[in-house]
């Protein structure tokens, strides 16, 4: 049987209660999770589901916790990280391209690395993408230049009562758009298959490291952040908006605009997750007035309703004026 006794013995120091998320999120905030598991297989990632079923609550992966705001609460529940097995990727020649599975756990900068030294390129944008492949796939993650749909040809989730625990769906069975990813509520991704190809190692190397530099010269990377607060909407940029309304640099708590890209919020040392809402609520309000354009948040929000939320704070802001 499943129950907690088996799952410390299964899992050892991979398993833990009350577990602080702010260790698990690059914007330091968050409360902690009930129950704390690192999964590296299927097996185990059935056992964990059978446990959730058990004492009737959810299992939420959080990979390397990049892109999301963790509630101050916590998770009143089951959060996980894919690592192992489901961290591993497997690269399958057909002559100039070839298909690579990859596991939802893996770090999607030691996967370019990985892809480049042995010959394959056309993934190098994921460099730039804090997190985990599985992030990645859900949010469809991507730069100026690309985004993951253009090299995504399957996506596997857990299914449980499936044989072999896993359901695949073909990219062009799914729904994907700008930074999102229609997957059906509830699933966990365990991995996916991309096609890439033969190609100049050196210049994609090279294309890397320019935009990293670039990078570290135009965005706060080096402070606690999730990246880009904002998508971009279409014909302008997230950032450019709000610095035009006059908030780039604004501090609300612990949380701040970034001064040196606004579409950058960054954590100064103290922030709650209610700072950081307070400051995406403000930013999505003026910019609304002011240019008549909706921001849509790119953070995720992971274990609380922080939509909900915003938009209460939102309604706070019009009644009062912001």
């Amino acid at each position: 049987m499943v129950n907690e006794s088996f799952l410390k013995d299964a899992f050892g120091r991979r398993f833990r209660r009350h577990e602080s998320l702010t260790k698990h999120s690059s914007l330091r905030i968050g409360g902690s999770a009930s129950y704390w598991f690192e999964v590296s297989s299927l097996e185990e990632l059935s056992w964990v589901h059978d446990f959730a079923e058990q004492i009737g609550q959810q299992v939420t992966p959080v990979g390397l916790g990049s892109n999301v705001l963790f509630g101050d609460d916590g998770i009143d529940g089951i959060a996980i990280r894919l690592v192992g097995g489901l961290a591993q990727w497997v690269i399958r020649p057909a002559g100039e391209t070839a298909l690579v599975s990859i596991g939802a756990g893996t770090v999607n900068a030691h996967l370019v690395r990985g892809l480049l030294e042995a010959g394959w390129v056309e993934l190098e944008f994921l460099a730039l993408i804090p997190g985990t492949f599985g992030g990645a796939i859900a949010m469809n993650a991507g730069t100026r230049e690309k985004e993951l749909s253009s090299n995504l040809r399957r996506v596997e989730l857990f299914a449980p009562d499936e044989p072999g625990m896993v359901t695949v769906l073909e990219a062009s069975q799914i729904e994907i758009s700008y930074r999102h990813t229609a997957l059906p509520k509830g699933s966990i991704v365990t991995g996916g298959t991309v096609e890439v190809r033969r190609g100049d190692v050196d210049a994609a190397r090279e294309r890397v490291q320019t935009d990293k530099d670039r990078r570290n010269e135009t965005q706060p990377y080096r402070l606690a952040s999730a990246g880009s607060t904002f998508a971009n909407p279409e014909g302008d940029y997230a950032g450019r908006l709000i610095e035009a309304v006059g908030l780039k640099g604004h501090r609300i708590g612990g949380a701040r605009i970034s001064p040196l890209h606004a579409n950058f919020f960054i954590n100064e040392g103290n922030a709650s997750a209610e700072d950081f809402l307070r400051l995406m609520a403000m930013a999505r309000v003026r910019v609304r007035r002011t240019f008549g354009i909706e921001l849509r948040p790119e953070v995720r929000f992971v274990g609380f309703d922080g939509w909900t939320r915003l938009q209460d704070i939102e309604q706070e802001l019009e009644e009062h004026g912001c």
